[in-house]
């Protein structure tokens, strides 16, 4: 529940807030600068007191020493003052520390000499410089904790809720219709809105409700735009707060800080807390070598064991917390009766995909050539914050090219932008390299295009993007499970760039396929040693038996006799089809880039 309007008071004025507050401050500077005045004016460190006369050069006292009645060095101004016959008086300045210089060339021209040594320094100079630091950090941590409202050195743990009752919070006005993409996790966590609209429902059956959930998912899934959407469903104040800022350099503020965020909580009668990147505080003890800084983030982790264990009397009180690294916490946070509920927030698949575009789109002009579906297709592996960007891409794409709305034409280079990086026009490339390039990728888009069990290529490019001279994008697909044509056509694909090189070049090829040949072996490593796809039936998923092991040679052999085997095969549908090839690598040299229509056409204006 929301907090109520405050009502008049007659209570005197927080010492720690407002006009009072500020009066301290005024008095803590004040007598500070003073201190620092008193220490100036008594510690000699400035010279004062200029004699009267006429000031010259140093070297001209001392060349008209001998003439002069007597000479007045005072050490204290660092002043040397000649009395001439006729009355009148010169003086002149020197260097500190030349004292001892000075006085002999004096002595030796003859004349009366006068010496005024400098006064003994006060004790009380040292003594306010001694004290003066120490009043500084006394005067910070009075005002900071005059400021947070907790007093003493808790303040500079201070969160900004407000001392005594809770200061009111907003409710989040995000909703579960701003969320698109996770509708398991939108399942779970509506348990949580209705418990807290509907608590009588689970307790007449005895259900208690989890007392703590664990949103588990890689960065920019919306883990916290879920936790608001919570909090905006149910109408309750929603505080949040990162590990991060649990984490201090002094002793026992991290606790603090945890003592401080419950306790403003449960002023409320409901309220959601949110910690995000618990993972921050929240890391098993025990591990790794022990420190200072290790012992305060234990100390912080038990206090919040301690807040979580104190929840059953707090019904009202719903806590969330978000992590990507689920695997480091300590068990103790994930038992039953803390976070005894993890909820996974994946990236999302290709219906949650077009969904969230959807979302993004609404306050944006699109135009009707925008196919949501295959863009959603094409976008695979995205998360929620990613898709986001993308259209913010294209949304920026639009507006450069001077259109009212966002194309189809705009969402494809918003999509290339996005993962490969922008165009680079400037690039010096030569018309060997563009033509280098154009086979290459004609290679991937026709096996793709050709192979049965392959993608389907969807767009081809050789404009330079990033640290890429090209790229052919494929469809991609949402099936959890490959089979071993799946894999092996992946291979070909992605061999047969390096297949097209060696057909223009006469045998030769060029270093341009060694990302793809990275991407080959990485998945032929796995289809040999985790999957089972080779020619014999072994799992071995222990990196140390892949890599460093005694089979090591033996899955290094499969694996090469797999990429051989899907080179040649790679090489041999590409010479079948060596006319399309060639007519693909045109087309691309003379347009740069080419759909999946255009492919296809040409596949049908060069048979086999």
């Amino acid at each position: 529940m929301a907090a109520t309007d405050a009502q008049p008071s007659s209570k005197p004025a927080d010492p720690g807030s407002g006009p009072a507050r500020r009066n301290a401050t005024k008095r803590l500077v004040g007598l500070l600068a003073a201190l620092l005045l008193v220490s100036y004016l008594l510690g000699g460190g400035a010279r004062t007191g200029t004699p009267k006369g006429t000031e010259v050069p140093l070297s001209e006292i001392l060349a008209e020493a001998k003439d002069a009645e007597k000479v007045v060095v005072d050490e204290g101004t660092g002043f040397v003052e000649a009395h001439l016959p006729d009355g009148s008086v010169e003086y002149a300045s020197y260097p500190a520390g030349a004292i001892d210089e000075l006085l002999p060339r004096l002595a030796d021209s003859g004349v009366t000499l006068d010496v005024k040594p400098a006064p003994k320094p006060s004790l009380l100079p040292s003594v306010l410089l001694t004290l003066l630091p120490v009043g500084l950090i006394l005067g910070f941590f009075l005002f900071m904790g005059k400021k947070g409202g907790m007093g003493g050195l808790g303040g500079l743990g201070n969160l900004g809720l407000g001392k005594g009752k809770a200061a009111p919070v907003d409710v989040p006005s995000t909703k579960f219709v701003d969320v698109a993409g996770v509708d398991e996790a939108l399942e779970d966590l509506q348990e949580v809105v209705e418990f807290l609209h509907n608590p009588t429902r689970y307790t007449k059956t005895g259900a208690k409700r989890p007392r703590g959930f664990l949103l588990v998912g890689p960065p920019g899934t919306g883990k916290t735009l879920l936790a608001r959407a919570v909090a905006g469903e149910a109408g309750v104040p929603f505080y949040a707060i990162t590990g991060a800022d649990f984490v201090e350099l002094f002793a026992g503020l991290g606790a603090s800080r945890v003592r401080e965020l419950f306790n403003k909580a449960r002023a409320q009668e409901k309220a959601i807390i949110f910690i995000d990147e618990i993972d921050a505080i929240g890391k098993a003890r025990g591990r790794g070598v022990q420190t200072g800084a290790n012992d305060e983030r234990e100390n912080t982790l038990n206090a919040l064991l301690v807040e979580l264990d104190g929840f059953s009397r707090h019904d009202g009180i719903v806590i969330l917390a978000a992590t990507n690294r689920v695997d480091v916490l300590d068990p103790a946070l994930l038992r039953p009766g803390r976070f005894d509920r993890a909820i996974t927030v994946p990236a999302p698949d290709r219906v949650g995909r077009r969904k969230i575009l959807e979302l993004y789109a609404r306050n944006r002009p699109f135009a009707e050539d925008v196919d949501w579906e295959q863009l959603a297709r094409r976008t695979q592996g995205m998360t929620g914050a990613q898709l986001e960007q993308l259209l913010n891409e294209a949304a920026l794409e639009a507006a450069r090219r001077g259109r009212e709305r966002i194309e189809g034409a705009d969402m494809e280079t918003a999509l290339a932008t996005t993962v490969l990086g922008r165009e680079r026009r400037s690039a010096a490339v030569s018309e060997r390299d563009r033509r280098i390039v154009a086979w290459h990728e004609a290679g991937h888009a026709i096996t793709a295009l050709l192979l049965q069990d392959a993608d389907d290529p969807v767009q081809v490019s050789i404009i330079p993007r990033g640290g890429t001279g090209g790229a052919t994008w494929m469809t991609g697909n949402e099936h959890d499970l490959v089979t071993r044509r799946q894999a092996a056509a992946r291979l070909v694909v992605a061999l047969s760039g390096r297949a097209a090189e060696e057909l223009l070049l006469d045998g030769d090829y060029t270093q341009g396929a060694h990302g793809d040949l990275s991407m080959a072996t990485r998945l032929a490593t796995e289809m040999i040693a985790r999957y089972g796809m080779g020619d014999r039936l072994v799992s071995r998923s222990d990196e140390k038996l892949v890599f460093d092991g005694p089979v090591s040679q033996e899955i290094d052999e499969e694996v090469d006799r797999m990429l051989v085997a899907s080179l040649d095969a790679a090489r041999g549908l590409l010479r079948e089809r060596s006319r399309l090839l060639e007519a693909v690598a045109n087309e691309l040299l003379d347009k740069e880039n080419l759909d999946l229509a255009d492919l296809r056409r040409l596949e049908t204006e060069n048979p086999a």
